[in-house]
């Protein structure tokens, strides 16, 4: 069996995160603590592709490191915004971006662990107040893709444009990882801060701009769909996993009982919402079956004469403690911050740079990736195509769609209940 870290490896690193500070970034002492992120991630992948125990989402529970995952995410954000663009006018062609690549990068690692561990409920209940954070962040990030798009590479491309490059289609991979988080999110709001579901309704308002992102299909490019991290050739029919999870959320959050608590349907998001119809395509809801309970619910409202629109109740308003102790810690010194930053961003020593190379190199494992590259694509245990949903009672088999979960119950039947009750032993 493939491992990256051992169990106590796995303890130690968890138990010794700590959230970083922004002064830090691009230093050695950095470079060590994004390789550590980076293996954890790696194990977690193993662990949730191989369905064996996850013991790095257990560890990160159990120790309470789950919030310090989304300060992590929030802190490089916000480096992008406000430091890496004062760096480039210190430095507009740099030798080598690795450094400031690998600080991009660390974002979507621990957007990717996030996405892997909080599939599990009690890993979003962990977050506790940090959920508000990751909740604004996210959305955040999925509006990126309403005016996003994923470039190629260009043959000799100055370090100025391959860094924009590099950032441009970051934002479009978190992006697209955050459409997942943000539907965990919606499908545990009962053990989440009460703040939490009135922003997703309200402030967000996730039904509405997940509509949207329907409508724009960021994960189709032609001919081309963006599935896993790739993007691959599309037959113009099978449901996306990308796809899946937005339609799977606006699902989720209209038929919350709570929703009509929350949510007013106006004029406006009737027409809005309206749009789904069509969308709604007979290939479609045999792919995605739950759909179809949303479908009944949206011709129910077409035909209202006066929606709901019960006013909402009266929450406290929530502060998004993470994003403002970084601002408060940083005061706005993003010139002062990069130039004390600039030599380890954009080093120019040689024998700095093959040792930087090095570490990263290790600390990327492509060759495991590449190995995990051809596991994990999850292919439906009764048709073998691309698949979407797993099964909800024992998490382990995967099917397109809910007619081929129905043509194989009866050979699943007998190994689901075992792995379920194991699962629950």
């Amino acid at each position: 069996m493939e491992y990256v870290l051992l169990p106590n490896e796995i303890e130690m690193y968890v138990d010794t995160m700590k959230a970083q500070n922004m002064e830090c970034l691009g230093s050695p002492q950095w470079i060590e603590w994004h390789q550590r992120m980076q293996k954890l991630n790696q194990e977690a992948l193993v662990e949730a592709s191989a369905l064996k125990e996850e013991r790095v989402k257990e560890t990160l529970v159990c120790f309470g490191k789950v919030p310090i995952l989304v300060h992590e995410a929030i802190l490089i954000s916000i480096w992008k915004q406000k430091i890496l663009p004062q760096l480039m006018k210190l430095e507009p062609q740099p030798e080598t971006t690795i450094v400031a690549y690998s600080i991009m990068y660390h974002e979507a690692v621990c957007v990717s662990l996030l996405e892997l561990v909080l599939f599990h409920p009690n890993c979003c209940e962990a977050l506790d107040d940090a959920a508000s954070d990751l909740l604004e962040y996210s959305c955040s990030n999925v509006s990126q893709l309403l005016v996003v798009e994923y470039k190629e590479q260009e043959l000799h491309e100055k370090s100025e444009k391959e860094i924009s490059r590099q950032k441009n289609n970051l934002v479009f991979e978190i992006g697209m990882k955050s459409l997942t988080l943000v539907r965990y999110i919606s499908e545990n709001l009962d053990s989440l801060p009460v703040g939490v579901k009135s922003k997703i309704f309200g402030d967000y308002d996730v039904p509405i701009l997940f509509t949207e992102i329907l409508t724009k299909a960021p994960w189709i490019r032609g001919d081309k769909i963006y599935s896993g991290g790739k993007w691959r050739d599309w037959d113009r029919e099978q449901l996306g996993q990308q796809e899946a999870q937005v339609w799977l959320t606006i699902r989720q959050l209209i038929l919350d009982p709570e929703c009509p608590k929350y949510y007013s349907f106006t004029d406006r998001h009737r027409a809005q919402l309206m749009k789904l119809t069509s969308m709604m395509t007979p290939t479609l809801l045999d792919q995605l079956s739950p759909l179809i309970e949303l479908k009944h619910w949206l011709c129910r409202l077409s035909v209202m004469e006066n929606p709901s629109s019960a006013p909402k109740p009266l929450l406290i308003e929530t502060v998004l403690d993470i994003k403002e102790s970084i601002l408060k810690q940083t005061e706005g010194r993003w010139k002062k911050l990069a130039k004390k930053q600039l030599p380890h961003v954009f080093p120019t020593d040689r024998e700095t740079l093959h040792e930087l190379a090095g570490k990263l190199c290790e600390a990327y494992n492509t060759e495991l990736l590449e190995k995990l590259e051809a596991k994990q694509d999850a292919k439906c245990a009764s048709c073998g195509k691309e698949a979407i949903q797993r099964c909800s009672r024992c998490h382990q088999v995967w099917y397109c769609g809910r007619q081929c979960q129905v043509d194989h119950w009866k050979e699943h039947s007998t190994d689901c209940s075992t792995n379920n009750s194991s699962v629950n032993s």
